[in-house]
C-alpha cells in the first residue's frame, strides 16, 4: 500500500533548501579563494617582472633628481640639491619618493638596481591592495582577480615598475588611500577609526610624492561632502592641511618650483613663444590637451599602445570614457570618491603645458581606467543578459573569467620591455655617460659643467653641474656664465643645444675650446674661457 507524501515535511526540506548559505563558511570560502588568488597573481607577477626588469637607468633626468636627493638624505645633508655649488633646498619635486629612495638605501644598499626592484616590489603590493579594494567595490571576488590579472600585463605599469619614479610608489599609495576610504566605518568617530588614520597618511603620502595627489583628496571630499559627512569631512581637511603645512612652511622662502613656472609658458622649452595670457591662450591649451588625451593617451594607456598622435581615434576614446562612466555608475559604493578623483586628475592634466605628452602624467589612475572599463563592460553585459531575463546570479560567478581572454591582447606586449631590457644602452647615452666619468677623474673639483639632463651627468662625474642656460642673446648668455662661473659645457645633437648654444658657439667659437670629444655619435666636452 503506497504512503501518501508528506507535505510539511516536503515543504520543510524546500524551505531548508532555500535557506540562506552560511555567512562564516562563505566568508571563509572567499578567504581561501583570496589567498589562491593572489598566489596566482604572485607566480604570474615574479617571472613576468624578471622577463621585463631592466637594470639600465632611464635616459629621464627625472629618475636620477629623486636618486640624488634620495642619496642626499641617507647621507645625513638633508633634502638639498647636491648637485650645484649652493646646495640649495630641494622644491622642484615633493619628498616623498627621495625619502622612499632613502630609507631604500639605509635598509639595503645604495645600487640604483636595488630601488628599481623596491619599485616592482611596490608595483606587486599595489596589486595586491587594488585586488582588495576591487572586491569591497564591486563584490564580486572573481571579477576582481580576474581585472586585477590582466593588470599585471599592462605594458605601462610593467615599464615603470622597472624604472627609478614616482609613479609606482604613487599607485601604491593612492591605491592604499582607497582601500582604507573603503574600510573606514563612518558610524564611528573619525579619530576613534585606525583606517581611517591609514587614509589620511595614505592621501597626504601620495601628495608628498607628487602633488597631483590632490585631486586623491578632492575626491575622498567630496564623497563626505555628498555624504553630508560633516565629521569625516572636517577631519579629513585639517588632517590633509595638517600634514602638509610643514612643506609649505619649510618652502616659504623659496621661490616656485620650476613646474609652477613652467604652467606659466606656452611652451617651456622654448620661453620665446612668451607666457600664458588671458582666458583664451588657457582654453587653447584645453582643448589641446582634451583632444590629445581622448584620442591617443587615455586608449593607449588602457590597451598598452604606442600613442598615435597622427591618427588618434575621437571614437575610441569617447567609447572608453563611456564605459569607465558606466562602470563607476554601477558600482556599489564610493561612485562620488571615484567620479571625482578622475575628473580632478584630468583637470589638472587639461592646464598641464602641452609639450609634456605620453602616458607618465596620468598613469596614478590607469589602473582605475582599467578597472572601470572592464567593468563597464561587465555590467552592461550584466544588464542586456537581464533584460533577456536570463539567470545572472549564475553568469556573475563565470563571466568574470571571459575576460581572461585579454591577457591575450596585453601580455604580447612583454615581449618589447624585454627586448628593451636586453638591449645594450644606446650610443649616445653611453657617450654621455663615458665622458661623465672621464671628468671625475679629469677635471678639478670646482669645476662646474653645464650640460643637457644634468643630474644623469652628476650620477657619474660627481662634479657640480647645471644645465644648459636658456638665453637667446648670445651676449647676455655668455654673462650669465660668466656671473654664476660655469666652467664646462657638455654638448651633443639634442633640441636645446641647437636652440641656444650654436648661436654662442658661432659667435665665440674662442671661447669654447674642445678637451674632449667621443663619437658615433658625437658627445663633446668644451672649457668655457672668458
Amino acid at each position: 500500500m503506497k504512503t501518501k507524501p508528506n507535505k510539511k515535511k516536503i515543504q520543510k526540506e524546500k524551505e531548508v533548501n532555500k535557506a540562506p548559505s552560511n555567512p562564516i563558511k562563505k566568508g571563509m570560502d572567499n578567504k581561501m579563494k583570496s589567498v589562491i588568488y593572489l598566489l596566482i597573481i604572485l607566480f604570474a607577477y615574479i617571472p613576468t617582472y624578471n622577463y621585463i626588469f631592466d637594470k639600465k637607468i632611464a635616459f629621464l633626468g627625472d629618475n636620477a633628481n629623486y636618486y640624488a636627493f634620495g642619496k642626499a638624505i641617507a647621507d645625513g645633508k638633508g633634502y638639498i640639491n647636491s648637485h650645484v655649488v649652493e646646495q640649495t633646498k630641494v622644491n622642484s619635486f615633493p619628498p616623498g619618493y627621495s625619502f622612499f629612495i632613502a630609507t631604500t638605501i639605509k635598509v639595503f644598499n645604495d645600487k640604483i638596481t636595488t630601488i628599481k626592484v623596491a619599485n616592482g616590489v611596490l608595483f606587486f603590493l599595489s596589486l595586491v591592495i587594488l585586488f582588495f579594494f576591487f572586491r569591497q567595490i564591486s563584490k564580486n571576488i572573481n571579477l576582481s582577480f580576474v581585472l586585477t590579472f590582466i593588470m599585471l600585463f599592462n605594458f605601462y605599469l610593467l615599464q615603470y615598475s622597472t624604472w627609478m619614479m614616482s609613479e609606482i610608489p604613487f599607485i601604491f599609495f593612492s591605491s592604499l588611500a582607497l582601500l582604507a576610504l573603503s574600510k573606514v566605518n563612518t558610524q564611528k568617530a573619525p579619530w576613534t577609526d585606525y583606517w581611517f588614520y591609514i587614509m589620511l597618511f595614505a592621501i597626504a603620502y601620495s601628495y608628498h610624492i607628487r602633488s597631483q595627489g590632490i585631486a586623491l583628496f578632492a575626491g575622498v571630499f567630496a564623497y563626505y561632502l555628498v555624504q553630508k559627512n560633516w565629521k569625516h569631512l572636517l577631519a579629513t581637511f585639517v588632517g590633509f592641511a595638517g600634514l602638509l603645512i610643514p612643506w609649505y612652511v619649510r618652502n616659504s622662502d623659496l621661490p616656485g618650483s620650476p613646474y609652477e613656472k613652467a604652467l606659466t609658458y606656452k611652451n617651456y622649452y622654448d620661453t620665446s613663444q612668451g607666457k600664458m595670457e588671458g582666458i583664451g591662450d588657457w582654453i587653447d591649451r584645453f582643448t589641446e590637451n582634451f583632444s590629445r588625451y581622448m584620442t591617443s593617451e587615455i586608449p593607449s594607456a588602457i590597451f598598452g599602445n604606442e600613442p598615435n598622435y597622427e591618427a588618434g581615434s575621437w571614437m575610441a576614446g569617447i567609447l572608453i570614457l563611456a564605459l569607465v562612466g558606466f562602470g563607476i555608475f554601477k558600482m556599489k559604493k564610493y561612485q562620488i570618491a571615484m567620479a571625482a578623483y578622475i575628473l580632478a586628475t584630468f583637470g589638472i592634466l587639461m592646464i598641464w603645458p602641452p609639450v609634456w605628452t605620453g602616458i607618465r602624467f596620468m598613469l596614478p589612475i590607469v589602473p582605475l581606467l582599467i578597472f572601470f572599463f572592464f567593468y563597464g563592460i561587465y555590467e552592461l553585459i550584466a544588464l542586456l543578459l537581464e533584460k533577456a531575463k536570463i539567470d545572472t546570479v549564475k553568469v556573475a560567478k563565470v563571466l568574470p573569467f571571459f575576460f581572461l581572454v585579454f591577457v591575450f591582447v596585453f601580455y604580447p606586449k612583454t615581449d618589447k620591455l624585454h627586448e628593451n631590457a636586453q638591449q645594450s644602452i644606446n650610443p649616445l647615452y653611453n657617450n654621455y655617460f663615458s665622458l661623465a666619468k672621464w671628468t671625475k677623474n679629469n677635471l678639478p673639483e670646482d669645476a662646474i659643467i653645464l650640460c643637457r639632463k644634468p643630474m644623469l651627468f652628476h650620477l657619474y662625474s660627481e662634479h657640480f653641474v647645471n644645465g644648459i642656460v636658456k638665453i637667446d642673446n648670445p651676449e647676455e648668455a655668455l654673462e650669465k656664465m660668466k656671473e654664476r662661473k660655469y666652467t664646462h659645457i657638455v654638448i651633443y645633437g639634442d633640441g636645446l643645444s641647437q636652440r641656444y648654444f650654436i648661436p654662442l658657439y658661432q659667435k665665440y667659437p674662442e671661447k669654447f675650446p674642445i678637451i674632449q670629444k667621443l663619437s658615433n655619435p658625437d658627445v663633446y666636452l668644451m672649457e668655457i674661457k672668458y
